[in-house]
């Protein structure tokens, strides 16, 4: 191997060394990247639906639970409509009104206290024990309940009011049921309020309110103030805020009361992301690591490649080059071996009469000569895909005329008519130009002759870019399934025939290497017809030169 070829392969080990300590890295941490957006974007999304699941089933535990606050406040409530049924017309108050008290309040044990507040100054209470300092109140004026029981007398339905504070600290709700009675002055009349009073810690226990932490669930029932929608706390687990909790509304006794839910955890379930975190991270780095592990493997079976490409390359242009060499060195033996036959048989002329000598001399005269032919066309062949001349724009017909000079004693021994149409220039050294129609002339000639005087037509069109060239006989011409064998090297139809069998093959390798092809087609009228395209040219160049 030359010392540039060496040169060449050791920059391409290197480069190739360079790849495997870079590229491999790169892929590497591109597979980890997009394998952490792929994780990331599952375990996100696998996280949403479970929130949004868990506030789903949030949500219909806060109405479920909702719903039982509203029945059991509503059952706490119905006292206030048998004591507005137990008024009699005319009347200030219900007799015997502490028994009667007495008695819903054993059937009812949430409500902690019973009101009758005829114009709505509180005359009646049961139990009256503890409950003195509610005799004279006047509802529609109290700080607590005057907002409340106004709003329930002009609109003539029950309302609950609340939250009261205790002196015990608890919170207490007071529901006002408005009655109104027949008035023969001024049709129905208000006649004052039936109150009942419950302790909101009682009444929310029945509700079952407290069984939502054991459910895992943090809650707040508030109302919001009217005027300052300040937020009212009824009832909660704790007085911590909560996190982004689901929110059902309820109207109790025409109040509209909240109930919110959020989990005691928080919504997002913290051990399990940082499992799945840990999973997607070693899933990521072994897939990265993998990804850079084939990288590794890909680059150093392309660099693999390339130095295998290189030495391929190397050898097959020495072997190119030795053959071409041993070709051109060999023609000197062959042309001294017949010129000293030549020079014997002119020697023994007259001197001996044997004719198996004369034989003997012609036939090796002619094998010399053929060893020569076929050590021109082999060395033609190993050259013909390298210029041997400038690319240019080549014109056809003085390469022909003078090709024709040449073959003036050819064409006239085989009593041959040559016909040339149009030829558009090419783009090839004018070396190679000559070779061509040489090979292809010469090809007619060979095997062109017929039972009819031989007509040799050659012509050429443009088609686009390229340019088609084709040499045509009618002579007997090849059978279709002989035509791609003759362009093989040394592939001869006939053991018989003249030539070397190497002509056609070079014709193809001179087209392919200038990005054409080759082929023989049968001719109009019968015959062969040997078509060339070559590479177009617009204007041509060295005319009047000759091959």
């Amino acid at each position: 191997m030359s010392a540039a070829a060496s040169f060449v392969g050791e920059r391409a080990t290197a480069g190739a060394g360079s790849s495997l300590r870079c590229r491999p890295r790169l892929v590497g941490l591109l597979a980890f990247v997009l394998a952490g957006t792929l994780v990331g974007g599952l375990i996100w999304r696998q996280e949403h639906q479970r929130q949004r699941e868990a506030r789903s089933q949030a949500a219909s535990v806060a109405a479920e639970r909702a719903h039982d606050v509203r029945t059991s406040v509503e059952r706490a409530l119905a006292p206030s409509h048998a004591l507005a049924a137990m008024l009699q017309p005319g009347k200030q108050g219900i007799p015997a009104f502490a028994a009667t008290g007495e008695r819903l309040l054993r059937h009812f044990p949430d409500v902690s206290a019973l009101q009758l507040a005829p114009a709505g100054v509180v005359r009646q209470v049961v139990p009256l024990a503890g409950n003195e300092s509610l005799i004279g109140v006047d509802l529609l004026h109290d700080p607590e309940l005057g907002r409340a029981a106004r709003q329930s007398r002009n609109s003539g339905m029950l309302l609950l009011a609340g939250p009261l504070t205790l002196t015990t600290g608890d919170l207490e709700a007071a529901g006002l049921l408005p009655i109104f009675v027949d008035d023969l002055t001024h049709g129905r009349a208000f006649w004052g309020f039936a109150v009942v009073r419950m302790p909101l810690r009682v009444v929310l226990r029945q509700s079952g309110l407290d069984g939502l932490e054991e459910q895992g669930y943090a809650y707040q029932l508030f109302r919001r103030d009217p005027e300052t929608r300040e937020k009212l706390l009824l009832a909660a687990s704790s007085r911590a805020t909560l996190v982004d909790p689901v929110e059902e509304e309820l109207v109790v006794a025409n109040a509209p009361w909240s109930l919110s839910v959020a989990p005691l955890a928080g919504w997002s379930e913290g051990r399990g992301l940082l499992l799945q975190a840990v999973a997607g991270l070693i899933f990521c780095l072994v897939l990265a690591w993998q990804a850079a592990w084939q990288a590794r493997l890909i680059a150093a079976s392309r660099a693999h490649e390339r130095t295998l490409e290189l030495r391929v390359a190397q050898r097959t242009a020495d072997l190119q080059r030795f053959a071409e060499v041993t070709a051109h060195h060999l023609q000197e033996p062959a042309r001294r071996v017949a010129a000293y036959a030549g020079r014997l048989r002119s020697q023994l002329a007259g001197h001996v009469d044997d004719p198996e000598v004369q034989l003997s001399l012609d036939f090796i005269g002619q094998q010399a000569g053929r060893l020569q032919e076929l050590l021109r066309d082999a060395e033609l062949y190993l050259s013909a895909d390298q210029p041997r001349g400038q690319i240019e724009c080549c014109a056809v017909e003085p390469v022909l005329q003078s090709l024709l000079k040449k073959l003036a004693g050819p064409l006239a021994e085989a009593g041959a008519r040559l016909n040339i149409g149009q030829l558009p220039p090419a783009l090839i050294d004018l070396p190679r130009l000559g070779d061509l129609f040489r090979v292809a002339v010469e090809n007619a000639l060979q095997h062109g002759r017929g039972t009819q005087a031989l007509r040799i037509d050659v012509s050429g069109e443009r088609r686009g870019e390229w340019v088609i060239y084709r040499v045509s006989d009618n002579g007997p011409g090849v059978e279709e399934e002989y035509r791609g064998r003759v362009f093989r090297v040394f592939e001869r139809l006939s053991s018989s025939g003249e030539g070397t069998g190497v002509g056609l093959a070079i014709v193809r390798r001179i087209a392919e290497s200038c990005g054409g092809q080759a082929w023989i087609e049968e001719a109009p009228g019968g015959g062969c017809r040997l078509a060339l395209q070559l590479p177009a040219a617009e204007q041509p160049a060295g005319v009047g030169r000759a091959a």
